[in-house]
């Protein structure tokens, strides 16, 4: 057999809608006790039909992602903050190797990422990890937050010109799902922000050695946030 050659796997499109719509949820994109887009966007945003649409929205519901209310006021919404976080350690605990195996990737791509882009990035890129900077500093809840966390990473690996960087990096956050940080939340935002600000800082003076060390250590700080850190 062929090195990679695998059997095509067949997947119906209400799938592929599902595992989309928890890559948002686990990105922290859609937050907890958001209102997902009507129906009709929802469906256009993702091209495929209404009826699909709801047979996946279904299917999240059955699985604990989404609420689906009726009448006026409906429609899908993610569940709450404490729901998702129960959510994010027991998928954890259940697998806590694959958390660990996503932390071993992280580590050797994101400060090369990093590195890369502070060769590279653009007035557009810098600019738009500012944006991403202003929204974790003015985070007032635990999504939030992580929603500013995720776009700031993904704003980076896309600084780096690497689209295999990207693609890959959004699917292994989205894969951790990790859980959102729980207790009072000033003294984590006020953390999470001084660490990203040095990576910028790095970035937008272009200083490839300290945005690849300080990333580093961005992410090993992100790794003490796993419940469970005791599998080799």
């Amino acid at each position: 057999m062929l090195w990679g050659m695998k059997p095509v796997e067949q997947q119906a499109a209400y799938g592929l809608a599902v595992d989309k719509i928890k890559q948002m949820i686990h990105l922290g994109l859609l937050l907890s006790g958001e209102r997902m887009p009507a129906e009709r966007k929802l469906a256009e945003q993702i091209s495929i039909s209404r009826v699909t649409l709801r047979e996946a929205l279904r299917i999240l519901e059955s699985e604990g992602y989404v609420t689906i209310r009726r009448g006026a006021a409906g429609g899908a919404f993610v569940v709450e903050e404490v729901q998702l976080r129960e959510m994010a350690k027991c998928r954890i605990s259940g697998d806590p190797a694959a958390a660990m195996r996503v932390f071993e990737y992280r580590i050797v791509a994101e400060p090369l990422a990093a590195k890369l882009a502070a060769i590279r990035r653009t007035p557009a890129d810098l600019k738009r990890l500012e944006n991403t900077l202003l929204e974790i500093g003015k985070a007032s809840s635990s999504g939030e937050l992580r929603r500013g966390e995720t776009t700031f990473h993904l704003s980076i690996v896309q600084a780096s010109a690497n689209r295999f960087l990207l693609n890959s990096l959004e699917e292994a956050l989205a894969s951790l799902f990790l859980p959102l940080p729980n207790g009072e939340l000033s003294p984590e935002r006020a953390k999470s922000l001084m660490l990203r600000e040095r990576v910028f800082e790095a970035i937008r003076d272009r200083l490839e050695t300290e945005a690849e060390q300080r990333m580093k250590i961005l992410v090993e700080v992100d790794q003490s946030r796993l419940p469970e850190r005791n599998v080799a």
